[in-house]
C-alpha cells in the first residue's frame, strides 16, 4: 500500500482525538490500538479504506462528538469510511451492567453476523486480534489482576472472543488472519 495523504491524515486525527486517552487496565496510551489494528489489517487486506478505517475505528465508540463526529468524519474521510467504522462500533450503553454488556456484545455479534463487506469483518478480525494480545501482555505483567479491568469475567470475556471468532470463521477472511485470530485466542484461554 502506498503511503497516502488520506493515511497521514487519518493517523493525525486518530492521534489528535484519542490525546489523554489510555488502554483497558494499562498505562499505554490508546493510539498503540488503532495503530496496531491498520497494521494488522494491511497484512492481510491491500486496501487504503480498510487502513484508515481501522484508524479511525473507535472514534466513535470512544471520542466524545464534540471532538470528532460523524459529521466531521463524513466530511473528512466519507461515506465509505464511515460505513466500515459504524460496523464495527458497539452500540452505546448507559451503565456498564453484566446485562448491559451483554446485551451490546450480542448486538455487535447480531450486526456482525450479517455484513458481508470484507472491510468491515477484517477490522473487527484486527481489532480482537490485537484485544487479545494485550489483555495476554498485560497479564504477563499483573497477572490475573488484569480481569479486574473488565466489566464482566475472564469467562465472558472469553465467550465474546470465541462468538465472534464463529462469526469470522463463516466469512470469507484470509485463512491466515483466521488462524491467527485462533492462535491468539488459544493462549488467551490458557490464562488464569
Amino acid at each position: 500500500m502506498v503511503y497516502s495523504q488520506r493515511i497521514n491524515d487519518a493517523i493525525r486525527i486518530a492521534a489528535s482525538v484519542h490525546e489523554g486517552q489510555y488502554r483497558k487496565g494499562s498505562s499505554t496510551p490508546f493510539i498503540v490500538h488503532p495503530m496496531a489494528v491498520a497494521l494488522i489489517t494491511q497484512k492481510y487486506v491491500d486496501d487504503e479504506d480498510t487502513f484508515i478505517a481501522a484508524l479511525l475505528h473507535d472514534v466513535l465508540e470512544d471520542v466524545p462528538e464534540r471532538i470528532y463526529s460523524r459529521t466531521d468524519m463524513l466530511r473528512d474521510f466519507g461515506a465509505d469510511i464511515v460505513g466500515i467504522v459504524e460496523d464495527v462500533t458497539e452500540p452505546d450503553i448507559t451503565e456498564p451492567t453484566k446485562e448491559a454488556w451483554q446485551e451490546r456484545k450480542q448486538g455487535y455479534i447480531d450486526h456482525l453476523a450479517e455484513i458481508s463487506d470484507i472491510r468491515p469483518l477484517m477490522v473487527s478480525c484486527a481489532d480482537k486480534i490485537h484485544n487479545m494480545s494485550e489483555i495476554i501482555r498485560e497479564h504477563k505483567n499483573s497477572g490475573g489482576a488484569i480481569w479486574k479491568a473488565f466489566h464482566v469475567s475472564r469467562s465472558r470475556e472469553i465467550w465474546f472472543y470465541e462468538t465472534v471468532l464463529s462469526v469470522l470463521q463463516q466469512k470469507v477472511l484470509p485463512l491466515e488472519a483466521i488462524e491467527e485470530y485462533i492462535e491468539i485466542l488459544t493462549n488467551l484461554k490458557k490464562l488464569r
